[in-house]
């Protein structure tokens, strides 16, 4: 189910732009504040670097392939409050992998082999190229090799596709930390899942649910209360 697009402020600005829901749920529901390094992959106009940006004192490096969306994203971080900690880059994950020597505290992606999902043919067709540079296994692969042994991993998914991440990211030794399902109105089936992924097994999941609309299909409260340093109404 897509849902219509809500405007993000970049705190102390009077700049917008525009961030889909599953961006703007992932960002407010990920806490960077313990992060020193953060990694945005995947990161289009950037919204969720300067997410990560508005609530952390961290450095994040943000990796795009598409060189439209990197321009974009360097030029929403230069005007940000925080372009002394941000920088896009235009290559692949496989090659940060192969590159760096950083490990990071956080790494957060809105996937694009999900994302792409989602969009309509024409779209769908202009992208097909970048899917096939990343799968899934190649996402946690990098993952587990870039996150140090304290790190998580906070991604959104389609929740018919949870199951699969999850044996996937186990061959990988990434254990969920955290899982918040996703109900598009109330008595629904769950549609997305925000996750965490860490090294370290955990001894418990913190599980708990969000409901994006109430039963006049208005915004609830507690999606409300989730995003509200990201929108306004």
């Amino acid at each position: 189910m897509a849902f219509r697009f809500q405007q993000f402020t970049v705190e102390d600005t009077r700049s917008t732009m525009k961030v889909g829901t599953d961006a703007l749920l992932l960002g407010a529901l990920t806490n960077p504040e313990q992060a020193s390094r953060i990694l945005d992959i995947g990161t289009g106009c950037g919204v969720l670097a300067l997410m990560m940006a508005q609530k952390s004192k961290a450095i994040i490096d943000a990796i795009e392939m598409d060189e439209d969306s990197v321009t974009e994203a360097s030029e929403n971080f230069d005007k940000s409050p925080w372009n002394n900690r941000l920088a896009c880059f235009g290559i692949s994950l496989q090659l940060v992998e192969f590159l760096t020597d950083h490990r990071y505290n956080l790494i957060i992606s809105n996937p694009p082999f999900f994302k792409n999902s989602l969009k309509p043919p024409g779209e769908k067709k202009r992208l097909a190229k970048h899917d096939r540079s990343l799968s899934i296994d190649e996402l946690l692969n990098a993952v587990s090799t870039l996150l140090n042994k304290h790190g998580r991993f906070s991604f959104i998914i389609p929740a018919d596709r949870w199951d699969e991440t999850r044996k996937l990211a186990g061959i990988y030794q990434l254990y969920p930390l955290k899982l918040v399902r996703i109900y598009p109105y109330p008595g629904g089936k769950a549609t997305r899942i925000v996750a965490e992924l860490t090294p370290e097994k955990p001894d418990h999941i913190d599980e708990s649910e969000l409901t994006i609309l109430n039963e006049e299909r208005k915004f609830s409260q507690e999606y409300l209360d989730a995003t509200k340093e990201f929108h306004y109404f």
